[in-house]
């Protein structure tokens, strides 16, 4: 069996130069003396009483109008989540008056809130293939129970 002659000895390489982390102080990187802040993170603060004055007054006055808004965007069977629905269409008013921004008419604002906010619950519901079932009802249960044992 021949001999294997020695393997060449392993070439050293010269180490890696050292990055510095973009916190640390060199000479070559100072640090800036005051930090800037994000871009996004910029934006424009509003007093938050007056805009929960203001959202208090309109609640006061549009809240039966949203809710049935709410109500007839959605289906006969899904009535019971109107109230749900309006609390959505609340929030997103609420972000929009927190931005700054301001509402014109703010019962078709609202209205429109709704009827969104109903539209993105069946596109949510569709992405997340959910069925809604109503347990009390025997041919429902029944139909469910099929679906299961298909997939089972």
């Amino acid at each position: 069996m021949p001999i294997m002659p020695d393997a060449p000895a392993a070439v050293s390489r010269p180490p890696l130069p050292h990055r510095p982390v973009p916190h640390e102080k060199t000479p070559d990187r100072p640090t800036p003396s005051s930090p800037r802040p994000h871009p996004r993170s910029a934006a424009v603060r509003h007093d938050d009483t007056a805009v929960r004055q203001q959202l208090d007054a309109l609640y006061r006055q549009y809240a039966p109008m949203v809710v049935r808004t709410a109500a007839r965007a959605l289906r006969p069977a899904d009535r019971d989540l109107a109230d749900d629905i309006a609390q959505d269409a609340w929030l997103t008013t609420w972000q929009h008056l927190l931005r700054g921004e301001q509402l014109h008419r703010p019962a078709g604002f609202l209205a429109m809130r709704a009827r969104r906010s109903a539209i993105d619950h069946y596109r949510l519901a569709r992405v997340r293939r959910e069925d809604a079932t109503d347990y009390t009802d025997n041919l429902a249960v029944a139909r469910l129970a099929r679906l299961i044992g298909v997939a089972a």
